[in-house]
């Protein structure tokens, strides 16, 4: 190191491994923190309190619908410099090589992702992916230079049970000296979760106080979680008071384009572990150091050969963001647009175009029917219910008929559309509770499967918006007969990401949600929950392009009672 050093930053640093607040000058040099204390530099930032950069614990970047490089140009400058993400859901549709694609696009922002590689791809055998990723897959992604951990692993039956495909899988973890990620929502027996920590080092499910306690009893790092859909941090943040926090992290699991463009990533975690009453100190620890512990991470920390990694504040405690460094770059993401585009594979939404009678179930008699329904009670969940619907007599002189919204009682029809071009299968059946007066809507982001799923007063809207969707490559859109048009956000990568900038991804994204209320869409949790009802792990009922699917039992059952 030459006298001068490129970057000297004063403030009041937050040492987050001594959990102190000290005013230092922090030497930067050639990307890398050099030293504390006074030295000659070619630039000196001042700031009331400087931090290291956040890293989120645990995130699915696909599911903000935006590439890496529009991921870090939205995040970078609210302070998060680094994800640990699972591209799980870019997995469900084109396998290993598009986790290798996907991680590609790294290279293009400054953000400093880290790969955990997907442990559940298929989630089940109920549903057509597009790919698998199996135990020798996930060795040889384990070699990537990003890689950290095996994903979350969601086949908790498997691991209890000794199954020889996830038991290798995290074998290979092992082998590889990286953590395992667990998915363990809702389990606090405390010799299950005994067991399942014998394997798994992690969990990010916690909904409540008492289930996090029980895990961390039995050994688990806990992630508190605050994304767009699940917000479990005020419900757990006793847990703070009660544990060594060295074992909890922040994370957000997922963030919407419109919260990402808005507000960002893991700092509005951050921020409102603050407003609960959270020490600052112990909040920026929590999405710093403690998660580069549980992924022995080079950075979240500020200290000599650490990479240089800061966040400059005026205020700590509202994360009033002045100045972002990463490895030694100041603001990195303030002068030049991110590149567009993706290495990722589109035209990845192949089936043959559907008519109305495709998308329905026939029956020969006359009506009403007693059928089985999935009603959306929010929180991606649904609950099994019955209800009695009309027969359309579409085919009359044939005797024929096929079975119709009740509008009255929201019962509406519902597809799924293998899309991957597999078996071409279409999986039918009813849905409660989502509010639409006309039209339907459609998308191709249906976790974790990824097929086509469309919902709607009629079977004729319905297949127009998948044909709709078919063309378009992907996305999710609406169709309102009042204007005979669609409202779409395009999603052309893999059918679950855009190709655009985050800004207008966020637009296209409102634009739909707003065209999906216009129509009467009024489901709990509004336009995502469509993305989860054909997730055959979350009960009760789910609706797969083989069929829908009594999750409690893990079968198939029929639709008409």
């Amino acid at each position: 190191m030459s006298d001068t050093v490129d970057l000297l930053v004063r403030g009041t640093v937050v040492d987050v491994t001594a959990g102190t607040l000290k005013e230092r000058a922090v030497a930067v040099d050639d990307g890398t923190v050099v030293g504390f204390g006074e030295h000659p530099a070619d630039r000196v930032l001042e700031a009331a309190y400087v931090t290291p950069g956040l890293v989120d614990a645990h995130t699915h970047v696909e599911a903000a619908m935006v590439t890496l490089p529009q991921y870090g140009a939205a995040v970078v400058p609210h302070g998060v410099t680094s994800v640990v993400h699972d591209p799980h859901e870019i997995a469900n549709v084109l396998g290993p090589e598009g986790v290798r694609a996907f991680c590609a696009d790294a290279e293009r922002t400054p953000l400093k992702p880290r790969l955990t590689v997907p442990s559940s791809v298929p989630a089940t055998d109920l549903q057509d992916a597009g790919s698998t990723v199996d135990a020798a897959a996930v060795a040889e992604l384990l070699e990537m230079d990003r890689a950290v951990a095996l994903g979350e692993v969601m086949d908790l039956p498997g691991v209890l049970d000794g199954d020889d495909e996830i038991h290798a899988k995290i074998a290979a973890a092992r082998d590889h000296g990286v953590t395992v990620d667990g998915h363990v929502p809702g389990v606090t027996d405390p010799s299950s979760l005994a067991e399942l920590a014998r394997h798994l080092d992690t969990d990010h499910e916690s909904v409540t106080l008492a289930e996090a306690r029980a895990k961390a009893d039995a050994g688990f790092r806990l992630f508190l979680r605050e994304g767009s859909t699940s917000r479990n941090l005020a419900a757990l943040v006793d847990l703070v008071d009660e544990v060594d926090t060295r074992r909890l992290s922040l994370c957000t699991d997922d963030r919407n384009v419109v919260d990402l463009h808005e507000r960002g990533g893991i700092n509005v975690a951050v921020e409102r572990a603050i407003e609960l009453g959270v020490d600052p100190v112990t909040a920026v620890q929590m999405a710093t150091l403690h998660t580069a512990e549980a992924y022995d991470l080079p950075f979240g920390r500020i200290e000599p050969g650490a990479p240089a990694d800061l966040v400059l504040l005026s205020a700590l405690d509202s994360w009033a963001v002045e100045h972002v460094v990463v490895d030694g770059v100041v603001d990195p993401t303030a002068d030049a647009d991110p590149p567009t585009g993706s290495a990722v594979a589109t035209e990845t939404v192949t089936f043959d175009p559907v008519t109305p009678s495709d998308l329905a179930i026939e029956h020969d008699g006359s009506g009403p029917v007693t059928v089985r329904v999935a009603s959306v009670v929010g929180s991606f969940r649904t609950e099994e219910t019955r209800a009695s619907v009309p027969v359309d007599p579409v085919g009359a002189s044939a005797g024929a008929g096929v079975l119709a919204a009740d509008r009255d009682a929201d019962v509406l029809p519902m597809a799924v559309i293998e899309r991957h071009g597999g078996p071409g299968t279409i999986g039918r059946g009813f849905v409660h509770n989502l509010g639409l007066d006309r039209g339907a809507i459609g998308t191709t982001v249906a976790h974790d499967a990824h097929n086509c799923l469309v919902a709607g007063v009629t079977h004729g809207a319905m297949a127009r918006v998948a044909n709709h969707l078919r063309d378009v490559g992907g996305g999710i859109a609406v169709f309102d007969p009042a204007t005979d048009g669609f409202t779409t956000l395009p999603l052309p990568v893999a059918g679950l990401v855009a190709a655009a900038p985050v800004d207008e991804t966020a637009r296209s994204f409102a634009a739909v949600v707003d065209a999906a209320a216009d129509i009467g869409l009024s489901v709990p949790g509004g336009l995502l929950e469509l993305t989860y009802l054909a997730l055959e792990v979350i009960p009760a009922l789910r609706l797969t392009n083989n069929g829908l699917v009594d999750v409690a039992a893990g079968e198939y059952v029929d639709v008409v009672v």
